[in-house]
């Protein structure tokens, strides 16, 4: 079978996917109390979970499948992934499929607290360039700037709230992609059979399931007028910070890419308080349950198949 290779950013949406891989609990095949006062509980029926080294990084490994928090971010995130990815080959069990797995926002209009959302697009948002005429602001009433937002840096120290065009764009609202600038792709496209698969097999989770664009960012959305600006220029279903970084790691050694996330919030004004971490993270172990208990789900489409389906 297919080894996969499963990246979150934290151990807590680690520990959620490898609890949705161990199974449940169940009286299905109990096993005979042992030990002192029959300790050993009869409910006991998951299955355990083996370390796997992987360079300076420790996976979690059930079968095929192995899950690295790698860390927060696009950088640890591709590192991590890169440095799994070669171990892995050299020491002769490479594997063929990765997927970004995690909690995220959802933009609204697309997804709503607790659903699963599945990539079809991997888009880097903020990796490109602003362009336009350095053209002086105009002179605005001085506005009371929400302290978060500056500390995001959405509204530099002495920077007018309202002026200026929307946050991700030059002056004149113009904002070039890696594509433009010649410097590459900011957009990863995972196989459309392979998404197709990952949304039915998905389905059996009773959860909503999304499929469509999820970008990638640096910052974290805290306004709803960065927001604003990510849907009119890319219609996004999702954010998070990892997908494209670990997509292209994925890509240099010609592994399939996949990203799928439960959505802890909606994308706009940051308000912690509305962010229900226990419903994405609930989300996001009935997902790593329904993958392995249909693990056609996890294997990449065969190139027949896919001349098969072009035809």
């Amino acid at each position: 079978m297919t080894r996969t290779l499963i990246v979150t950013a934290v151990n807590a949406e680690a520990d959620a996917v490898c609890a949705g891989l161990m199974g449940s609990w169940s009286r299905g095949r109990t096993r005979t109390p042992s030990g002192p006062g029959g300790l050993v509980s009869p409910d006991w029926d998951r299955q355990l979970l083996t370390t796997s080294t992987l360079g300076p990084y420790v996976g979690r490994r059930r079968g095929p499948v192995t899950v690295l928090a790698a860390g927060p971010a696009g950088p640890a995130a591709a590192a991590g992934t890169a440095v799994a990815l070669s171990v892995a080959s050299a020491a002769g069990e490479p594997f063929g499929l990765v997927i970004a797995m995690g909690v995220a926002g959802g933009f609204r209009g697309w997804a709503e607290i607790g659903d699963l959302v599945v990539a079809d697009r991997l888009v880097a948002a903020d990796l490109g360039a602003e362009s336009g005429l350095d053209e002086p602001a105009e002179i605005l009433p001085p506005v009371r700037v929400n302290e978060m937002d500056r500390n995001l840096g959405f509204h530099p120290a002495g920077a007018p709230s309202q002026a200026g065009p929307q946050a991700g764009a030059g002056p004149n609202g113009a904002f070039l992609t890696m594509d433009e600038l010649g410097l590459g792709s900011s957009t990863l496209q995972p196989d459309p059979a392979l998404a197709r698969r990952m949304t039915s097999v998905l389905g059996i989770t009773g959860r909503r399931i999304v499929s469509g664009t999820i970008v990638t960012v640096s910052t974290v959305t805290g306004t709803e007028r960065r927001a604003a600006a990510l849907t009119a220029r890319l219609d996004p279903i999702a954010e998070a910070m990892e997908g494209y970084a670990v997509g292209v790691a994925a890509g240099a050694f010609g592994v399939p890419v996949t990203e799928i996330r439960a959505i802890s919030n909606l994308v706009g004004r940051r308000d912690r308080a509305s962010w229900n971490m226990q419903a994405a993270l609930g989300s996001l172990r009935t997902a790593a349950a329904a993958l392995v208990a249909h693990p056609e789900g996890l294997v990449p489409v065969p190139q027949a198949e896919k001349g098969a389906a072009a035809e």
